[in-house]
């Protein structure tokens, strides 16, 4: 009988040291609904976080901003958003000296140009490409991504933005404005764009252009994270790894899912396509950085004129752990301003 109470309370600890059933802190984390964010959408779809032993409550929002705006509000842990949202946020609430409270980034998630279009009528003014927007009127939406991405295009394209009456506009109201004729082309991401071509149909085209930008998309969090929970910020890299996987090995059925999800929220928009999705920190981010950095100066954002350190906004440590190869940047912070 003593046997089996030795063997019963080793069994005991044993289970209780194991760190797969160790009580896991409940964290915070803010998606958003766009395409560009599918990998969140199917690691919690799939329940691939708690798979990598995360206790992670996940909420989505219209636009990057608004996950960032939660992050700085201390709602959330982890926020996804786009490069210039990171960056902009970075210029008002400057620090980066190492504070708990400075936002980092763990990983970019995407590379594409499927996520944002430019699209113009059938019916009106005819743009065939961004260069015919000349002295015409573009509706975007204030204080997100489209913004430094309608600069891009207009650079490409040399179109003087003394040329350009700029509308802003809601994302679920461009596609009507467009029709009624108050603009005469919209820059718009995804799901939107593909909403309005499946509502709108033969109304609707696509603008020549598009392709001028790929964009990436950010995982980021507090420094104070990093330093807490070093071993949920590699579940979590190992979890979106795994979500990544999944969209390009079973494509067609996570495009289907994705497109039941964004039409329980009254968006009719169909064949979408995923973007090329990777966890990575490299220098093709750095070169984005360093580019939104230039037009944050060219558009006098407040913060934009001081010196900037782009390498003190990344903390690699969790990806190097992970998936060392995906780190393709200097492994140690440089002094490096913005020339």
């Amino acid at each position: 009988m003593s046997h089996k109470i030795v063997v019963i309370l080793l069994v005991f600890i044993l289970s209780a040291c194991n760190p797969d059933n160790a009580e896991q802190p409940l964290l915070q984390l803010a998606g958003v609904n766009y395409l560009g964010d599918l990998p969140t959408l199917v690691a919690n779809k799939k329940q691939l976080f708690p798979k990598h032993h995360l206790n992670i409550n996940v909420t989505f929002h219209d636009y990057g901003k608004q996950s960032l705006q939660a992050l700085r509000a201390g709602e959330v842990d982890f926020a996804l958003m786009a490069p210039n949202t990171f960056i902009l946020d970075q210029m008002t609430n400057r620090q980066n000296d190492g504070s708990q409270d400075d936002l980092v980034i763990l990983a970019n998630l995407l590379h594409s140009t499927l996520m944002y279009q430019v699209l113009s009528t059938t019916t009106g003014k005819d743009i065939q490409t961004v260069a015919d927007l000349k002295n015409g009127r573009v509706g975007l939406t204030k204080g997100a991504n489209v913004e430094y991405i309608w600069w891009l295009y207009s650079i490409f394209y040399q179109v003087e933005a003394d040329n350009i009456e700029i509308i802003y506009l809601p994302p679920d109201e461009l596609g009507q404005a467009l029709i009624d004729g108050k603009v005469d082309a919209i820059v718009a991401w995804q799901p939107w764009t593909n909403h309005f071509i499946s509502e709108y149909g033969d109304l609707i085209q696509q603008v020549e252009g598009s392709h001028v930008y790929s964009a990436k998309w950010l995982l980021v969090t507090r420094r104070q994270i990093v330093q807490q929970y070093p071993t949920q910020c590699q579940q979590l890299i190992k979890a979106y790894a795994e979500a990544i996987n999944v969209i390009h090995t079973d494509s067609e059925n996570i495009m289907e899912m994705y497109t039941d999800v964004i039409h329980q929220q009254g968006i009719t928009g169909e064949a979408y396509q995923p973007g090329l999705h990777q966890v990575n920190l490299n220098w093709s981010l750095i070169s984005e950085l360093h580019q939104g950095i230039q037009w944050a100066r060219l558009s006098h954002f407040p913060g934009s004129e001081q010196e900037t350190d782009v390498f003190s906004w990344f903390e690699p440590a969790p990806l190097q752990a992970v998936l060392p190869f995906s780190v393709k940047i200097p492994n140690t912070l440089a002094d490096e301003g913005q020339p």
